[in-house]
């Protein structure tokens, strides 16, 4: 797996120090997209993903020196519906294992809402046809989703406000320190105007 040059947190000098990032939201989005365009076409028959009905799982980006490593894991229920001249079908299926260690997801759970004249054939379609279209759709995904914590739009955004942070920092220590020297300059001088006021007072 490709290391990919990632932007750690403002915290994280350099973005060496080990960290994970939460890209879940991120990934399903970017997962419902590509099913949602997903569609396969065999004889009269016209089959779609309607909509994704839920998908469970994580990912994440994890740092370290400067360099970034991808993770996720899903299992996603799909909505689909298929259609010709005459008939329809609808009904849902799921995509078992979907992860970011190679692109070897299963479909499972092939279910139909009602059972029609085209319902079998739409099942056939979802074995095969609609399988490999998700196949070749999902090759991407890993690159697609790694690209937007490398983009170098973003890098550049990160280092400016690295940048205004240190800068920030450095302003506070530096206020920090005139605070300390101050205070510092308002305890000597009591201590030698209660040193006068005690010699005077030992004069007396």
């Amino acid at each position: 797996m490709d290391k990919q040059q990632g932007a750690g947190s403002i915290w994280n000098p350099n973005s060496w120090h080990w960290e994970e990032k939460n890209y879940t939201p991120i990934s399903k989005e970017l997962i419902q997209s590509k099913i949602k365009q997903c569609k396969v076409e065999s004889g009269d028959i016209t089959l779609l993903n309607q909509e994704v009905k839920s998908i469970t799982g994580d990912a994440q980006v994890n740092i370290r020196k400067g360099k970034q490593v991808l993770i996720y894991d899903f299992d996603i229920e799909v909505e689909w519906h298929g259609v010709n001249q005459d008939h329809e079908a609808e009904g849902t299926y799921k995509i078992k294992d979907l992860n970011s260690l190679d692109n070897d997801f299963e479909i499972i759970h092939i279910s139909c809402n009602t059972k029609t004249a085209i319902s079998d054939k739409c099942k056939d379609l979802i074995k095969k046809d609609m399988f490999k279209k998700l196949k070749e759709t999902f090759k991407t995904l890993m690159q697609e989703i790694s690209q937007f914590e490398s983009d170098p739009e973003k890098l550049k955004k990160d280092q400016e406000a690295r940048r205004i942070a240190e800068e920030q920092v450095r302003l506070a220590k530096e206020q920090n320190g005139e605070l300390k020297e101050k205070i510092f300059y308002e305890q000597k001088l009591k201590e030698q105007q209660m040193k006068q006021e005690f010699s005077q007072f030992a004069q007396k």
